[in-house]
């Protein structure tokens, strides 16, 4: 089960770690595949890409448009984040549910 993450302090488990840096080994498909998000979180203000990052979303953006369709989906999951705790959002939640007491 995930813990909470919050913005910029997260943390990736161990095994995270391992297949993350097994996929960047791997013709750099963790990396490449993580360009897309970043441009979508840059977009937001979130975060700023480094040259290379620019220059790799590019690049999948001429091949098939690829990095483009792949930014698209993570901004649309950006678009329905709501500002709130889990802890309050959890409790929201479970008072609307029908099985509330």
């Amino acid at each position: 089960m995930s813990q909470p993450q919050t913005l910029g302090n997260g943390q990736s488990t161990s095994w995270e770690k391992f297949w993350y840096v097994l996929g960047c080994i791997y013709f750099g498909a963790a990396y490449l595949s993580k360009v897309p998000a970043k441009k979508a979180l840059s977009e937001y203000g979130l975060v700023e890409l480094t040259g290379a990052e620019k220059f790799w979303y590019v690049v999948q953006c001429i091949l098939f448009g690829s990095g483009y369709f792949s930014k698209v989906i993570t901004k649309k999951a950006l678009s329905e984040v709501r500002f709130a705790a889990p802890q309050q959002a959890f409790a929201q939640s479970a008072a609307e549910s029908p099985y509330a007491p």
